[in-house]
């Protein structure tokens, strides 16, 4: 049934619905985060007398996704939550979100996951609770507990990641100003827990500089809902994108030629390999855009999708009973 009273004591069924996500936007590595529209992930958790999880994976990447609970994202978070939960639980997901996409796919589930135990066993976590929750999921893919995808699939909107411990968040919705441009190349990615590997342990003080210049171009650019001078920021990553651009050949031709056709701003979503870049709203222009963009990747033959996307308000309730 359609959720239109959430003061419902017990519930055995809980379905969310999660955005894709893209982290970081140039230089905010493990820092912000990015809501957006254009795909989701739906999670549907429901309570089984065994003791045990369960996990069953639909849609067209099911085959690339474990249902090994340690080794899904929403099964570590249900792992993890074992001793707390009465019964057991089955996970249901439908991929909307390409996994290795470098769009928060296994960070979705983590957090559809999160919110849909919170709910179905009345756990009382937070948003801040539930973005740690998640984040610890994310070990099962990325190796790491990083929080820059979970946290915006909670909260919607733009976040940054203002602590780990205690885990702190910052969160807000710029207004309706720009359009994002996703090219999700089919390209095989490097694991997370490698684009991690790579990068440097040793940073030019004069390259930190230069990034936090970048971060704190963006965020005031989106508290100001100011696309120049997100855009402006996104371009400012002198550590963790130039390292990783390396995993890309395609990278520096398709940012060229999308800054050419009227970007504002481009990075890699995440750890790739999927490219972000920033639009304002004219149609004409973001469609300018999308077209330099297939024009580059076909130039070094390799086929990508182009979605367009709007900020995501963020991961809801749809269903429960």
């Amino acid at each position: 049934m359609i959720v239109k009273e959430r003061k419902i004591l017990k519930v055995s069924r809980v379905v969310v619905k999660v955005p894709a996500t893209a982290a970081n936007l140039g230089p905010g590595f493990d820092v912000h985060g990015l809501a957006l529209n254009a795909m989701y992930d739906i999670v549907e958790v429901e309570k089984i007398h065994e003791k045990k999880i369960l996990i069953e994976i639909e849609g067209r990447y099911a085959d690339k996704i474990s249902k090994k609970p340690e080794e899904n994202s929403a099964g570590k978070v249900a792992l993890i939550l074992q001793k707390k939960l009465v019964k057991g639980v089955k996970i249901k997901i439908f991929k909307g979100i390409p996994p290795a996409s470098g769009l928060g796919s296994s960070g979705a589930s983590a957090a559809g996951a999160a919110l849909a135990i919170n709910r179905l066993f009345n756990l009382n976590f937070n948003k801040e609770k539930l973005v740690e929750l998640a984040s610890m999921g994310e070990l099962a893919s990325a190796g790491a507990a990083h929080a820059d995808n979970v946290a915006p699939a909670i909260y919607g909107g733009f976040t940054i990641i203002l602590s780990y411990k205690p885990m702190r968040i910052f969160s807000f919705f710029p207004s309706k100003g720009m359009k994002f441009i996703l090219a999700v190349p089919s390209f095989p990615k490097e694991s997370t827990k490698k684009t991690r590997k790579i990068l440097p342990k040793k940073v030019e003080l004069r390259k930190v500089v230069t990034n936090v210049e970048g971060t704190s171009a963006v965020t005031a650019g989106m508290i100001l809902s100011n696309p120049e001078l997100i855009g402006l920021g996104m371009q400012m990553d002198k550590i963790v994108e130039a390292t990783r651009a390396k995993l890309y050949p395609y990278f520096n031709k398709v940012k060229t030629e999308a800054l050419k056709a009227g970007a504002l701003g481009v990075a890699l979503s995440g750890a790739g390999p999927t490219i972000i870049a920033l639009a304002n709203l004219k149609m004409e222009n973001v469609m300018k855009i999308v077209k330099a963009m297939k024009r580059a990747f076909e130039n070094k033959k390799i086929e990508a999708k182009i979605y367009i996307s709007e900020i995501s308000k963020g991961a809801e309730i749809i269903e429960e009973e």
